[in-house]
This record gives C-alpha cells, structure tokens and sequence, in this order.
C-alpha cells in the first residue's frame, strides 16, 4: 500500500511533506474499530483479524515527515516507526538542488533499457502515455514499473529521498519540488540529464 505524502503550507511559512493528519486519524479509527470487536468476542479472533490489527498498528505508528522551516533555514526529516526513528536534520545552505529522477524496475542501471524506461516515466509522468500501453494484453504484465523520486541533493552529494511513486501519479512530485526549491532558494531539476 502505498501511504499518500502531502505538501502542506502552515501558517508560519514553513512547508511540510509527509504524512497527513487524515490518515493517522483513519490508521487509529479502523484500529480501535477493529480492537473493540475483537476485545468484544473476548479475544477469539482468528488469525486475519489479527495481522489486520498487526498491520494497522503499524501504519497508524509509522512517521515519515519533513519540515521545511524558512525561519531557521533547516529541514527536519524524520523517518520510521515509534519509537525507533531516524532523525535528519539539513540546512538550506547545503542543498545543492531538488531533483526528479526516474526509476525503472528490473533495469540494469546505465544501460540502454534503463535510458529508455527513464524517458518513458517521465511521459508517463506528463500524461503522454503511449496507446500501445493502454492494451489489456499481455505485455501490461511484462512492462516494466516505472516510479518517480523527488530527492534532495546536498553539495556533498547525498541523496534524501522525500517521496517515491509510480511515474503516472507522479505530477504532485513536481509540483511539490517547485514549491520546495521556492522555499530553499535552490535550483529545481525535472527532467532528465542530458
């Protein structure tokens, strides 16, 4: 399941890009929904009833968030679940640049099916998707999946991951690049290298 990250504005100008609010609060309704009838049958549950308790846990105590605060010129990210997290802590100053970059599943990197699935993503992303891959055949099955990753690159060289999602939904990545960048002051980059 993929969790749907969001880029949200707050009121004192700092941007942040995670999780949103409405999904912790569904996480923990269908978790207390589900803990109530199961408390309710005096704990004789059966075996699915239990991983669908096990896995809302996790998605209501999961964090993957990051905040963009222009007063004090840093990006706070935080990534795992409670209470093992992973704390990151970036300002504006080493940013080099927010970048797009394609990803194509079951490619050998930097060959000639990788360059061409890359460039295929990014129509995807764009909504030029060809007809032939529309088809119900059976090359739906063989194609390969393509994803969009808006990442943050420091001077250094480093490579942050904010958020990863098939190339055809891809276009709120873009949108949320550009606002990041705006914020930062530091160069956007969307498309491929030349």
């Amino acid at each position: 399941m993929e969790i749907p990250l969001r880029l949200i504005s707050r009121k004192d100008g700092s941007l942040f890009y995670g999780i949103p609010l409405f999904f912790r609060i569904m996480m923990g309704g269908m978790l207390a929904l589900i803990g109530a009838a199961i408390v309710l049958e005096e704990f004789h549950s059966g075996p699915i009833g239990w991983i669908a308790v096990g896995l809302l846990l996790l998605g209501f105590i999961y964090k993957d968030d990051w905040l963009f605060d222009p007063s004090n010129k840093t990006i706070r990210g935080v990534l795992g679940f409670y209470p093992l997290l992973k704390k990151t802590t970036l300002t504006f100053e080493e940013v080099a640049y927010i970048q797009l970059a394609a990803f194509s599943k079951g490619t050998v990197p930097g060959s000639e099916e990788e360059k061409s699935s890359n460039r295929e993503a990014f129509e995807e992303m764009r909504g030029n998707v060809p007809k032939s891959g529309l088809k119900g055949s059976l090359d739906a099955f063989r194609r390969k999946r393509l994803y969009i990753a808006l990442l943050i690159i420091t001077k250094n060289e480093e490579h942050y991951l904010l958020d990863m999602v098939p190339a055809r939904r891809a276009s709120r990545l873009s949108n949320a690049g550009r606002a990041l960048s705006a914020l930062i002051g530091c160069s956007f980059f969307e498309n491929l290298p030349e």
